[in-house]
């Protein structure tokens, strides 16, 4: 593996990072929808995103003969591991708890 090949892995690793946040700002924004359509849209262009992410990896690639493979996994897992890092940061933005209340108010 040469330098090209390890930076087309990182590039997509920070490519699957930011379109994650890209979806965690598209679902902060309409977190408080209720209609049941505007909550489907939200999610249906989420999905939307992620796939144009892994598209635009799979054409870079194929352009500049990079490893394509260790590429998309490394974009997949940068979306997959984003996506629960800033879920994780949006809930407790959104739902501070107390930490008598953290474990379900169960005491021991």
């Amino acid at each position: 593996m040469n330098f090209a090949d390890i930076l087309s892995v990182l590039g997509g690793a920070l490519l699957g990072l930011i379109v994650a946040y890209v979806n965690m700002r598209i679902s902060k924004a309409n977190m408080n929808a209720s209609n049941m359509a505007a909550v489907m849209g939200v999610n249906m262009l989420r999905l939307l995103l992620d796939a144009a992410a892994l598209a635009a990896c799979y054409f870079v690639c194929k352009a500049y003969e990079l490893p394509m493979m260790a590429t998309l996994i490394a974009a997949a897992v940068g979306l997959s591991v984003g996506g629960m890092v800033f879920l994780k940061i949006m809930v407790k933005k959104t739902q501070p708890q107390s930490e008598e209340r953290a474990d379900g108010g169960e005491r021991n």
